[in-house]
């Protein structure tokens, strides 16, 4: 007769059949069926049946083995107590043993359990670039056992990985690595990296020198804005011309110089009214401190063209190649360039990468007219004329309805002091078309060493430090900011600051190794390189399991001198 479910239960106080893993010589696993039999109130194991044998790192083989074991004993179970159909499975299972004898290094996949993920492929090239930038010792706080360099690591790398507050980086940590920070032990950390603020540049800036064997030939500079999610103002927040189109909430101005592959040497904050032009000594004078700039040229945009800045570059004896203003020349030398431009133009029908020199104060002025940037500025032009038409009423528009960073007032007219409304300016757009596809350059430099051609060619790579602004405000989201006091703003620019040399950095070692990945296909890749923490329920032992390792993760550690590893291991706790 079939036992029910109720009286196998007894039995099973009675006899029983389990799986033991024995461990053998040269390093062989043995499986066999074991069967517990209670005699007089005592338990006494017999060996049924071997199963099989596998070498111990083959747990493919062995846990097919297991599986083989686990269906006979339901099978010989079942022989000797028949139960109703279909409870075979449930009733005959063999019962969950792990014996004296398993082998030390062999885990039941059964017994574990992930406990968290670790992104192992953030911290291990970003956390090399650390080291190779000497970034360990930023902080000196005068005292051995701080951990403020270790917390001031972790906050830059998890910015890397995902920018967020400093309250959810640390929660972020504490998901990604298992690692509990204290945030007011962050926030003390960041008073003490404002406090080593120049320490921490110089460092950036001499990694950066001593990758060019302390010759950088040609830095790029420019300016931006960083907006808070404020209205209060303070010494260095405060409102102004925002290139984010932030125009009521307040502001920072951060100026960068960089080299042209992007490594930073340097940067300055100024406070958020601050005018562009008068950024450039400041920048210039603390990059100076570090390293001799008489054999760089200096790259910037026209924001940076005033005769100041121009005179003090001179004295200085700092190469320079600024963008001109054109339009604001005397009016002598804005007719000569428009009527050899129209000249060349009746002459050559059309025209491309058309240059001539011209002296202007005693400098190069280099005049370039493409046709490609010629149709780019009439569509720019028509998109804002078309802007302000929108929303005119009668021929009219009221200045309150236009956004002041756009453009579109300057080809406007106020009839009247005082006006809140405005006509096209007709005159003015006429104007403004003759200069379609013309653009110039200032350089120092002089005619027989570097051809027109050169000097714009370094010029146009201007874009690179554009660049570097959108991997800052972007992919780093330097902002919006969310601190209010100087010292926590200047240590939050810092941080990001960091972050990004890292990025850079790295980008610099990739393409070197002709593996041409922007940083965010490199934080992607990276990002997706995890292990899992998994603990073993029935030894308490914690191991890491790395996840499928690509061919691009493979080639990005073989650029740094680091393997994968792809192997499980015991985490020491």
């Amino acid at each position: 007769m079939a036992l029910g479910l109720d009286q196998f239960k007894l039995r099973l106080d009675i006899i029983w059949m389990f799986l033991r893993l024995v461990k053998k010589p040269n390093d062989r696993i043995s499986i066999r069926i074991v069967e517990n039999n209670r005699v007089d109130g005592k338990v006494k194991q017999k060996t049924i049946s071997g199963i099989g044998t596998a070498h111990k790192d083959d747990h493919k083989k062995i846990e097919s083995l297991m599986r083989v074991g686990e269906e006979l004993i339901i099978k010989l179970n079942n022989e000797v107590e028949p139960v109703l159909p279909g409870l075979e499975e449930i009733i005959h299972a063999p019962k969950k043993k792990v014996e004296k004898e398993i082998a030390e290094d062999m885990v039941s996949v059964n017994g574990l359990k992930e406990e968290g993920r670790i992104h192992i492929g953030i911290n291990d090239i970003f956390g090399k670039a650390f080291e190779e930038l000497n970034l360990f010792d930023s902080i000196d706080t005068g005292y051995k056992k701080d951990e403020s360099n270790d917390l001031f690591m972790e906050v830059v790398l998890a910015r890397l990985s995902a920018p967020v507050s400093k309250r959810k980086s640390v929660k972020n940590i504490k998901a990604d690595k298992d690692l509990e920070l204290n945030l007011d032990k962050v926030y003390r950390m960041m008073d003490k990296v404002n406090d080593n603020e120049a320490r921490i540049k110089n460092k950036i800036s001499d990694s950066t020198l001593g990758l060019f064997d302390q010759k950088v030939d040609v830095a790029f500079f420019d300016v931006t804005t960083l907006y808070f999610e404020s209205f209060t103002t303070c010494n260095i927040r405060v409102s102004g011309f925002s290139k984010d189109g932030k125009f009521k909430e307040t502001q920072v101005m951060l100026a960068l110089i960089t080299t042209t592959e992007g490594l930073p040497l340097g940067y300055e904050l100024f406070p958020g009214n601050s005018y562009e032009g008068n950024t450039l000594i400041t920048v210039i004078e603390q990059v100076e401190k570090n390293y001799d700039l008489s054999e760089t040229f200096i790259v910037a945009d026209r924001a940076m063209f005033t005769r100041d800045n121009l005179e003090k570059l001179d004295q200085k004896k700092v190469k320079f190649i600024v963008a001109a203003k054109l339009k604001t020349m005397k009016k002598e030398m804005k007719e000569e360039i428009i009527k050899d431009v129209a000249k060349t133009l009746k002459e050559n029908g059309d025209i491309e990468g058309w240059t001539k020199d011209y002296i202007f104060e005693g400098r190069r002025l280099i005049v370039n007219y493409s046709k490609k940037r010629a149709h780019k500025d009439k569509k720019d032009r028509e998109r804002l004329i078309e802007r302000i038409k929108k929303k005119m009423k009668n021929g009219k528009v009221r200045l309150a309805d236009l956004i002041n960073n756009t453009g579109t007032k300057k080809y406007l007219k106020i009839d009247k002091k005082g006006s809140k409304e405005a006509t096209l300016n007709k005159l003015k757009i006429e104007e403004h078309a003759r200069w379609d596809g013309i653009h110039g350059v200032i350089t120092n430099h002089e005619n027989n060493d570097l051809s027109s051609e050169e000097i714009l060619k370094r010029y146009r790579n201007l874009w690179q430090i554009e660049a570097a602004f959108r991997v800052n405000k972007h992919d780093l989201r330097m902002r919006p900011i969310y601190h209010w006091t100087e010292k926590r703003i200047r240590s939050h620019i810092l941080i990001c600051f960091v972050a990004y040399s890292l990025a850079a950095f790295v980008k610099n070692k990739l393409n070197k190794a002709k593996i041409k990945l922007s940083f965010e296909e490199t934080r992607e890749e990276l990002g997706r390189l995890q292990a899992s923490i998994v603990k073993d329920k029935l030894t308490g032992k914690k191991f890491i399991l790395p996840s499928k390792i690509t061919s691009n993760q493979k080639s990005i550690y073989k650029v740094f001198g680091l393997e994968v590893d792809h192997k499980a291991k015991l985490l020491e706790i």
